[in-house]
Order: C-alpha cells, then sequence, then structure tokens
C-alpha cells in the first residue's frame, strides 16, 4: 500500500497499529493478497484462536496457515505479538459490537 494510504488513515485519527493491521499479506502457498483484518474475519471464523492471540494467518482462498512473522512489517517477536494482540481486540471488540460475547479470553 502507498504512503497515501497511511497518510489518509493517521489523518483520520487511526494510529499506526490500527494501519498495521491492514496491510497485505501474500499466501506463500497460492499467493492470494489479503489483511490481516480479512483473514481473522473470513478464514479464521470460528476459530477459538482468533481471538486469543493467535500468531498466524490463514489464507481464506487455499486454506494455508502460516506465520504473522513471514510479513516484512514484523521484525522481531515483540512486534509479532503486539500485531497478534491488536488484531484480536480488533476482532474481540466487532464481536462485541453485534452482541456476541466471546468466552475463550
Amino acid at each position: 500500500m502507498s504512503n497515501e494510504f497511511f497518510n489518509a488513515m493517521n489523518a483520520k485519527g487511526f494510529s499506526n497499529n490500527s494501519v498495521a493491521a491492514v496491510r497485505k499479506f501474500a499466501c506463500p502457498a497460492c499467493g492470494f493478497r489479503f489483511s490481516l483484518v480479512y483473514a481473522r474475519a473470513i478464514a479464521c471464523k470460528g476459530c477459538s484462536k482468533a481471538v486469543t492471540g493467535c500468531n498466524k494467518v490463514r489464507c481464506e482462498k487455499c486454506d494455508c496457515e502460516f506465520p504473522i512473522s513471514v510479513s516484512p512489517d514484523v521484525e522481531d517477536r515483540v512486534q509479532e505479538r503486539t500485531l497478534s494482540d491488536h488484531i484480536c481486540r480488533i476482532v474481540n471488540n466487532r464481536y462485541a459490537g453485534q452482541g456476541v460475547e466471546v468466552f475463550n479470553r
């Protein structure tokens, strides 16, 4: 994604962490490009680990699961954990907004 996107998101009040959650991943198996938010919302829907800090990404096209650390934006385990926790908060907040209570936090 271009810097224009990140600048526009920041201008709207989104933090760099929030913007990081929509960065694109490329599936190592099939090449499909998708965001982490998309993966959690579509491919990981119903998986209990999706709301408990899972450090993996699942491709919706071919069902390949791979670690978040393959992203060029993730340089170490701390960044991996930060991004995993951040995306879990997004998913939990979305579920809460829909009236869904998640019991396995």
